[in-house]
């Protein structure tokens, strides 16, 4: 029986294994016809040495270590030795300790490393050109980051690209594909495992590490008609979260070739884009938004020329490119190698039973360079967020997938707020009745002085039972403009409401900074590579070599880098037009605490004496003018 027979659909007879029901025969058949129907199509960069492999080729050329308490790691199975079954029981065979693979072998590392020869790289974008000159000292930071931290030794990457080109590339490509229902919807998960995440040795990136999952999420709806329907795309990322990993399936922004979604690889990260380009990579920390944003808008005011350059970033951009440019192979439905599907769920030995690192752990603290788990863990162990709730994994919780609900739910908050509504109008009558005759009282009580004092009580009362009377009429104005809200958006669509704009939900839309080929300058190119250590040099022979004013001299310092980033970049007018702007505030400052130092009451006088003769001036042009 061929895999053909039983990837036809589940419209047509379905095949029965030995020892299988009918029922689940029928089941798995559907799932594997809609993972077949709505596969991605991975659009890769030219120059990427992995692709999408099977991971039982993949276990069987890797050995198991386990970590012993004191002394390090312990081989407990040798390479050439494992197999998938005995993965998936390694929990039980060595119970209450912390699992690995390794699929390059110290053995064998620097031989396989000197087999590999580069055949085509991508050109580079110039990642420390896209950057500021201080953004580049975390360029410095993070590679003296590695002499402390645990990483990938040099030449495995190399090591591993060997070892997959002869060992596991078999011209196709594998997918690990989920299906679940939940809420409404049916997920299609695909998760792909590459051998290697080479991004920092080959593309110059963050990190590299052993072993990659990466996965792409179709979020299927029912339509009229009963036919599944593509309505949301969810593609794992290193940077965003929540609403921002989906797209609508009738997103411009989003590729499709027929019912199948495009999806831009990242060179040697494997990070999902959903445009093709160079993406800068950005931190974003929750407790700094503010002050970056501030910031942002200081520099835009001051330095006019950076409001295009930012436009469409967050948080800080590091030096650190993303390509997913597209302009490689094609893996999926037309592309260069075609898709072998497997599919896996709660039941599969090898994903439920397996929590350790799917290669070699470096102990890297900041977790950049380790391997990392399967597709159903984390490396603390708990069960991964896009496993356990593949909704709540994109924000989509919140989102019905069946038009009709959003109406039924409109159609009955208009009949809650009508309700609410006539509520409102007896509570409006009762205290308008209540005002008046409060009202009437207090009039007829401040006729006779021997009753005023009681009238003026009831006045007070009144008075507040106008504001009352006031807040409920606020009250139902509110309910009634939300009432012909939900209405007029009933009429807009019948029989669904209206979907709002495909980027509505999007927080951080994440957009390249360069499509193509980025070009800068040889002498912007030069000025960013050599900046960022004549910084640093400058400013330790500041502090090395005491003088008369260290202050000065390193603000002169500051002051003379930026000058020549400005001539790298062809931006020295708009440089000196800030740089004058700032010495004019400065002067005006400086001259505002002198006088204040003079003669403080001298000082107050003469703003007041130009705020009067403003005022004068307008009052004079606005006399003239009638």
């Amino acid at each position: 029986m061929s895999e053909s027979d039983v990837t036809v659909g589940y419209r047509k007879a379905t095949p029965v294994w030995p020892g299988q029901s009918a029922e689940v025969a029928e089941a798995e058949s559907e799932e594997l016809w809609l993972l077949r129907r709505f596969e991605p199509v991975l659009a890769y960069t030219r120059g990427e040495r992995f692709f999408p492999t099977d991971v039982d080729g993949y276990v069987r050329q890797c050995s198991l270590w386990r970590d012993t308490a004191g002394r390090g790691e312990e081989e407990v199975v040798p390479a050439g030795q494992l197999t998938l079954d005995r993965l998936a029981g390694a929990r039980g065979e060595w119970p209450g300790t912390r699992l690995h693979l390794r699929f390059v072998q110290k053995a064998t590392l620097r031989e396989e490393a000197q087999q590999w020869r580069a055949t085509s790289m991508i050109a580079r974008t110039g990642r420390l050109a896209a950057v500021g000159l201080m953004t580049r000292v975390l360029d410095v930071l993070m590679r003296i980051s590695l002499l402390v931290r645990g990483k990938v030794p040099v030449g495995l990457a190399a090591a591993a690209a060997t070892r997959y080109r002869e060992r596991l590339d078999e011209g196709h490509c594998t997918y690990y594909g989920r299906v679940s229902r939940d809420g409404g919807y049916v997920v299609l998960q695909y998760w792909f495992f590459y051998a290697m995440n080479d991004w920092r040795s080959t593309f110059g990136g963050v990190n590299d590490h052993e072993a990659d999952w990466e996965m792409v999420t179709v979020y299927l709806a029912t339509a009229e008609d009963g036919e599944p329907r593509p309505a949301w795309v969810g593609i794992s990322s290193h940077e965003y979260t929540g609403d921002d990993l989906r797209r609508r399936w009738d997103d411009p922004d989003l590729h499709r070739e027929g019912e199948h979604p495009v999806v831009f690889v990242g060179a040697g990260s494997h990070s999902g884009q959903v445009l093709p380009g160079d993406y800068l990579i950005a931190v974003d920390p929750a407790s700094l938004r503010g002050a970056i944003a501030f910031s942002r808008r200081l520099k835009e005011r001051l330095f006019p020329w950076t409001r295009r350059a930012g436009a469409g970033r967050r948080g800080i951009g590091i030096p650190f490119v993303d390509y997913a440019r597209g302009d490689g192979r094609r893996v999926g439905p037309g592309g260069d190698r075609p898709w072998h599907p497997v599919v896996i769920d709660d039941s599969t030995p090898w994903v439920v039973g397996f929590r350790g690192l799917w290669g070699r752990d470096t102990r890297d603290w900041l977790d950049g360079e380790r391997a990392p788990t399967g597709p159903r863990y984390e490396r603390d162990g708990r069960v991964r967020f896009a496993w356990r709730d593949p909704l709540g994994w994109t924000g989509l919780q919140k989102v019905a997938p069946d038009p009709a609900a959003d109406r039924r739910t409109l159609a009955n908050q208009v009949e809650r707020l009508e309700q609410e509504v006539a509520e409102a109008d007896k509570e409006i009558a009762g205290k308008r009745e209540e005002v008046r005759r409060l009202s009437a009282l207090a009039a007829s009580l401040e006729r006779y002085p021997h009753t005023r004092e009681r009238g003026r009580e009831l006045r007070a009362e009144v008075d507040a039972a106008e504001r009352a009377l006031a807040a409920v009429y606020e009250h139902r104005a509110g309910l009634a403009e939300e009432r012909a809200v939900h209405l007029a958006a009933l009429e807009a669509v019948p029989g669904g409401v209206p979907a709002g704009e495909p980027q509505a939900h999007l927080k951080a839309p994440h957009v390249p900074y360069a499509v193509g080929h980025q070009r800068y300058t040889r002498f912007l190119r030069i000025w960013a590579a050599l900046s960022t250590p004549l910084l640093i040099l400058a400013f330790a022979v500041i502090l090395a070599v005491p003088g008369p004013t260290p202050l000065a001299t390193l603000a002169g310092v500051v002051l003379a880098f930026a000058a020549i980033e400005a001539i790298a970049r062809g931006k020295l007018l708009g440089f000196l037009t800030a740089l004058a702007t700032l010495a004019v505030i400065a002067g005006v400052l400086a001259g505002v605490v002198f006088a204040f130092m003079l003669n403080w009451r001298v000082a107050l006088l003469i703003p007041l004496f130009l705020a009067v003769v403003l005022l004068l001036v307008v009052n004079v042009r606005d006399l003239l003018s009638k």
